[in-house]
């Protein structure tokens, strides 16, 4: 008689097999989600980055066109004060009989009521001693002297300055030319000076703002209004 009883070693290789082919549809799927999981997270980390760095290129380009926007306000500003004749020119004397240099100012007004002046001097020593160095300053009627600025000495001992946004055109009181040392803060070896003459604005000058403080009688309505404007 023949055994028709089935083993147990192929009943194990039968289900092992049919398992295996069950579970690959199941794994395809899974490495296809997992690849297009890997694709999305690349694609959104380049478009990040290109967005970065769109707005940091957009940045930049606003920044340069800002600066450009100044340089050329401050191109047409210093344009504009070379063309003008200015209000008046004034010779600088020497303060010593000794002294061979010599300077004459010229001041004018800009349109938004603040002075410019420009200094050209001339009888310069073309290296001072010492290492000092040629200053022209303007005298205020109140405060301290401000500085308008280097005058370095060419081959043939000419200097030029130019210095703008300085106080309205009838608070200046002097204009000195000096010989002291590099970076100083106030005028100390005075070698030419002249007083300015009375002028009175012909522009004028933008109101200056005073701290809510000192308003007397502002209610804090008010001042919200004001800080609206």
């Amino acid at each position: 008689m023949t055994d028709t009883r089935p083993t147990f070693s192929r009943l194990t290789e039968g289900k092992a097999t049919q398992s295996w082919r069950a579970a690959v549809p199941a794994v395809v799927v899974i490495v296809a989600f997992v690849a297009l999981i890997a694709y999305l997270a690349s694609s959104v980390s380049t478009y990040s980055q290109r967005w970065m760095n769109s707005v940091r290129d957009a940045q930049e380009t606003r920044n340069q066109s800002e600066g450009l926007s100044k340089q050329i306000a401050q191109l047409q500003k210093d344009a504009a004060m070379l063309k003008t004749a200015g209000r008046t020119t004034v010779i600088l004397e020497a303060t010593d009989k000794k002294t061979k240099s010599w300077a004459a100012a010229t001041v004018g007004e800009l349109a938004d009521g603040k002075t410019f002046i420009r200094v050209s001097a001339y009888g310069l020593d073309e290296k001072p001693e010492g290492g000092k160095a040629y200053h022209a300053w303007l005298k205020p009627q109140t405060g301290d002297s401000i500085d308008l600025g280097d005058l370095e000495p060419d081959q043939n001992g000419g200097g030029y300055t130019m210095a703008s946004e300085l106080p309205a055109i009838d608070q200046g009181k002097s204009v000195l030319l000096t010989l002291d040392a590099s970076g100083a803060k106030q005028p100390d070896n005075v070698i030419a000076k002249i007083d300015l003459p009375k002028l009175t604005p012909s522009v004028k000058a933008p109101p200056t703002e005073q701290p809510a403080q000192a308003k007397t009688g502002t209610t804090s309505q008010q001042m919200h209004q004001e800080l609206g404007k």
